[in-house]
């Protein structure tokens, strides 16, 4: 297996349960833990602690625990902000999580972040046809390059969109 293969091979098999696979019986914060890091086995990175759930809980990202228990709607958000962290603020995540609150249903919203996602991730081994050609002469470093440029231009877009939903400080300070 060459290198981008080895590189695309865990993006390709990634997916995340539908959010009816994700158990709606009542999970404990350790089983939470361990039900969400066993989907990201292959992305070390953004595996989750206990004491990061729990903190997620005091940051009123999501709501607490029932009798101890995590429901299946806070699962979904806690997977969420594992993905997320890694390129979003807690504030930033918490304001996509209420965007997305009053705009749809948790499961709306979970699967469509789902399977937006999946697409992305599928879409680097298999280029438009525009990019085919330009692609095609490109190295492997040459497209890791790009593949940073869009990170970063995406992460100017979001910070940019942010900046137009979230309230303004100055405003909801009390005037000394």
């Amino acid at each position: 297996m060459n290198d981008k293969e080895r590189i695309q091979a865990p993006l390709n098999s990634f997916s995340l349960p539908k959010y009816s696979e994700i158990p709606d019986v009542g999970l404990y914060l350790d089983q939470v833990t361990k039900y969400i890091n066993g989907w990201l086995t292959d992305f070390p990175e953004m595996q989750v602690t206990p004491s990061m759930i729990s903190n997620y809980v005091k940051l009123k990202i999501v709501s607490k625990a029932t009798k101890k228990t995590y429901s299946r709607e806070q699962v979904g958000c806690f997977i969420f902000i594992a993905m997320s962290k890694t390129v979003l603020s807690m504030d930033h995540i918490r304001l996509v999580l209420s965007l997305q609150q009053k705009l749809c249903t948790a499961e709306d919203g979970y699967e469509f972040f789902r399977t937006e996602l999946e697409k992305v991730l599928t879409s680097f081994s298999a280029p438009s046809t525009r990019e085919t050609v330009s692609r095609s002469k490109q190295s492997e470093e040459e497209r890791m390059v790009h593949n940073v440029c869009v990170t970063i231009a995406h992460k100017m877009y979001l910070d940019r969109y942010f900046d137009q939903h979230t309230p303004d400080q100055t405003e909801s300070k009390p005037e000394e």
